[in-house]
Parts: structure tokens; sequence; C-alpha cells
């Protein structure tokens, strides 16, 4: 049965201490080990690295540590981003088909795949989609195409982490349905689960960690039955992204949300 699991933040950890809101676990960020400690004196953690497959960045990861981190807490898999940054790119059209470009996407995920492989197992690390937002932004749109997805997960036999969020925002810019986008993702493979809700902020320009909207708790209910109903394997965890730490999250941490919308997560689990 897949556990439930918050971002953690200090209203979070605090409303969990008080028994306000119950779940299994803090989902928390892997740049502070004195908040893992302190997280892990009231909930179980377990922990979301910030690392990407596709931008040649693996030789600068001090996988010592991140190894410390997973064996200090019960963190079972080891996440990554499937990304190709348009600037990676600079020549290559963000829209692409040509076959060379997204070959070339694919061999960078791969690549960068194979030595978190390599050191905990495939069956191990998952793989997380992104966000694309179209023309003139940072993404190019091939690394968010369900077909290549599924290509890397089969290729390298790693699992799949799906962002509901992520797969709403980019069905949102791109003009998708987005029930239909995210069937076509490698569900099969589906380890881990995050769902949170999305906002327009005072540009226009739509993000997440917010409070669920109706249409991001029918999204997360369309999934949650999907998994219920065997269509797609049960994930280990179902993370509630709303919230955190740091300048970027705390001020969208109300304890009035995480009051109202935790349960009811719980409730659709």
């Amino acid at each position: 049965m897949m556990k439930l699991a918050v971002n953690y933040s200090k209203e979070a950890h605090q409303l969990v201490e008080d028994a306000v809101i119950e779940v299994d676990m803090f989902k928390c960020p892997d740049f502070s080990k004195e908040l893992i400690e302190n997280a892990e004196k009231t909930k179980p953690c377990y922990v979301h690295f910030a690392l990407n497959v596709g931008d040649k960045q693996m030789n600068n990861v001090d996988w010592d540590a991140i190894e410390t981190l997973k064996q200090q807490t019960q963190t079972p898999l080891i996440n990554v981003h499937a990304v190709a940054f348009a600037k990676d790119y600079p020549d290559m059209d963000v829209f692409t088909n040509n076959s060379a470009d997204r070959n070339k996407i694919i061999g960078a995920a791969i690549a960068d795949l194979e030595p978190v492989i390599e050191r905990f197992g495939a069956e191990n690390v998952v793989m997380e989609n992104v966000v694309c937002r179209g023309k003139n932004e940072n993404m190019i749109k091939a690394i968010i195409e369900p077909e290549i997805l599924t290509e890397i997960v089969k290729e390298t036999g790693c699992g799949f982490l799906l962002d509901t969020a992520h797969a709403q925002m980019t069905s949102k810019c791109l003009g998708f349905d987005v029930k239909r986008y995210l069937s076509q993702f490698p569900l099969d493979y589906l380890k881990e689960l995050h769902i949170t809700g999305i906002q327009s902020d005072e540009k226009g320009r739509l993000r997440d960690s917010m409070p669920m909207t109706e249409d991001d708790w029918d999204l997360a209910k369309w999934v949650i039955d999907g998994i219920k109903a065997g269509y797609w394997q049960e994930p280990w965890v179902a993370a509630f992204e709303y919230g955190g730490v740091g300048p970027k999250f705390e001020w969208r941490s109300e304890e009035t949300v995480l009051i109202r919308q935790v349960p009811f997560l719980r409730g659709l689990l």
C-alpha cells in the first residue's frame, strides 16, 4: 500500500507533531542534514535529490554524500529529472522532430543514467517528467514526450516518477489533453507519485507547489483511481508537494491549506 508523504516545512512539521494532520513521512530536500535530523524526530523521512540526467553534470555529483543520505533515511529510490535544456542545444529548435536531434537527447539522458544505475542498481532509480513551456523557454519538447521517456525507461530498466503538476503545466502550455498525454507515460514502471496544485503568478506564468484547485484534484483522483484499478503500477509513495523550506517555498506553506488538503488526499489514497 502506497505511503503518503508531504513536503517538509515548519508548518507541516508542527501540524504533524500536534496530530492535526496525519502523514506517513516527510519528503525532504537534499541540502540540509540538520533539517532531515530535525524532521526525523517526528516522522520518518525520505530525500528528494536535485539530480538531472541529460545535462552532462554527473561528474560533479558527490555520490558518497548521496549514498550516506540514502542510508541514513528511509529513501528507497534515487530520483533523477529527465532534462534537455535549450542552452545545451543552442542549434536545436525547441519543437524539433528531427530523429538525429531526438536520438541525441535520448543518448544524453541514458549516458547520465549509467553511473547512477551502476552505483545503485536500475531497480533503485526513478526518472521524473519535467515541464516544457514551449518556444523561447528552457526545455526542448522532446524530453517530455511519452515515447521518449518510455524509450529511456525501457532501455535502462529504471523506474518512472510521475509528477502530475508537471504534466498539467506542460499540457496547459502546449495545448495537450492532460489525461491523454499522461496516460501515454511509462506507467507500467511507475514507482513514485508527486501531486500538488498549479496556479498562475502575477505575470500569468504557471507554477507548482501551490494549493490544489478543482482541476488538480480531478487529475489526482483520475491517476489514483487508475492505480487502484490496476491499470498502472502502484508507487511506493504519493508525495503532496505543497510548500517547503527556503525563500522559494516557505511563503507558500500555509497551515490552513495543509489542514484542509492533506486529509483530503489521504482520503483519496
